[in-house]
């Protein structure tokens, strides 16, 4: 029997809506990865008699419990001292622990709290994880059960799952059932239209499970296979992979958890080629998703956002008569802005978008979410004209990526700029 796991998230942030729980989903995905069944998530709030609940029904249902959050220093932390009542375990100050907190602070000039005292009185008899400044991770084994106690801010949690939780159900937890998985970014195709072409295969192969996850303003597709050998499963999707790619052709971004901006920072490193981008719908949005990647310095020369007519003309010398006369939301001003930026710049290639994100300034002609796009070339230019539907923030979105996945179509196929 797979080992079933419950998690439990602690904190009235949570409850309340003023903070996205990013850790259960996390941890959640990383131990299905591995085996491990995560038979219940609860999220609940900073109150003594619900975590005491909680945490004693979790010992009666799950063989291993995962708890996160309200192990810092402020009053509204009460995760430990609610955890030394419910199994009967005095708190005891961990000498280690508060040395180690001194010194961590005290080398970023961060004078020395009282406050921070509270961190290192840790229940009786347990085990703890490496500790950083502000919070600490601890396992506590109750009842041949562990549980384990991370903090809430999701990067320390994340790295205590993967560098501490998993390896330790992987060396006390043997003969689970290996799971394997792999995850598909697919743009340009809704969730029914991705499912109707790949509808047949968890019939083809009995071991699979197919999943769908609007990631906007993507599409996710998880593939999952359960084996007891890891050799087959990872055989058994390499050969689902391949039915995968053939149906979704053109429409997969990228696998796993790489971002399309990082993909074209691949294609573009590897072919020596060089982007700069003209924008003005988006304001300045591509650019900053090019340059998230690090490294970016090496093939993006430039970005200029022209949002105003008077910006087109003085930065990319649009002359006024076009502007006037086909206006700033066309296809000849947005073949204009991409060709003007890439010889200005020197790059083989020039993006440029131009559009109407709302909620005002649509007319009959061009309402709302009408935008072109542009990409420019030593062989020649391409434009498109689309009309976006959402809030402005959401035309936006779709336009940058839509414009940045223009870029990566060209960098895998160099005829797309003479595609319809």
């Amino acid at each position: 029997m797979p080992l079933k796991i419950e998690i439990i998230g602690i904190g009235n942030e949570l409850i309340t809506g003023r903070v996205l729980d990013q850790n259960a989903g996390y941890a959640a995905a990383r131990l299905h990865s591995f085996g491990f069944e995560v038979s219940r998530i609860i999220l609940i709030g900073d109150q003594p008699k619900i975590i005491r609940s909680a945490l004693k029904q979790a010992e009666r249902r799950a063989d291993a419990i995962l708890v996160t959050g309200g192990l810092g220093g402020t009053l509204d932390d009460i995760t430990v001292e609610v955890v030394s009542r419910v199994f009967h375990r005095p708190l005891i100050l961990h000498e280690g622990l508060q040395g180690q907190i001194r010194r961590s602070l005290s080398r970023r000039a961060i004078p020395w709290n009282p406050i921070f005292e509270k961190i290192a009185w840790l229940p009786k008899g347990v085990e703890l994880f490496h500790p950083r400044p502000k919070a600490c991770g601890f396992l506590m084994n109750e009842k041949g059960k562990p549980f384990f106690f991370l903090p809430g801010v999701p990067a320390e949690m994340k790295r205590y799952v993967d560098r501490q939780i998993i390896p330790y159900l992987l060396q006390h937890y043997t003969g689970q059932e290996v799971i394997r998985q792999r995850i598909y970014n697919i743009f340009g195709l809704l969730e029914p239209e991705i499912n109707e072409k790949l509808k047949d295969l968890e019939k083809q192969f009995e071991s699979i499970q197919l999943g769908f996850y609007p990631n906007f303003p993507e599409n996710r597709l998880t593939v999952s296979v359960r084996s007891e050998k890891a050799r087959w499963a990872d055989r058994l999707l390499d050969s689902i992979e391949k039915v995968v790619v053939e149906r979704l052709s053109g429409y997969i971004i990228s696998t796993n958890e790489q971002t399309l901006e990082e993909v074209i920072g691949e294609l573009l490193r590897q072919k020596r080629r060089s982007l700069s981008v003209a924008e003005s719908c988006t304001g300045g949005l591509i650019g900053h998703r090019i340059t998230s990647v690090p490294g970016s310095s090496e093939y993006f020369d430039r970005g200029v956002t022209v949002y105003s007519n008077r910006a087109k003309t003085e930065l990319l010398d649009i002359p006024k008569r076009v502007l006037s006369y086909y206006g700033a939301v066309s296809e000849k001003t947005a073949v204009l802005m991409a060709e003007r930026i890439r010889t200005q710049s020197g790059s083989d290639l020039g993006l440029a978008v131009t559009g109407i994100a709302g909620p005002g300034g649509g007319t009959p002609e061009k309402p709302v979410g009408t935008v072109w796009i542009a990409l420019s070339s030593f062989q020649g230019n391409k434009a498109g004209h689309f009309l976006f539907r959402g809030s402005r923030n959401q035309i936006k979105i779709l336009t940058a990526h839509t414009a940045l996945n223009w870029v990566r179509s060209y960098l895998l196929n160099d005829s797309f700029l003479f595609s319809n």
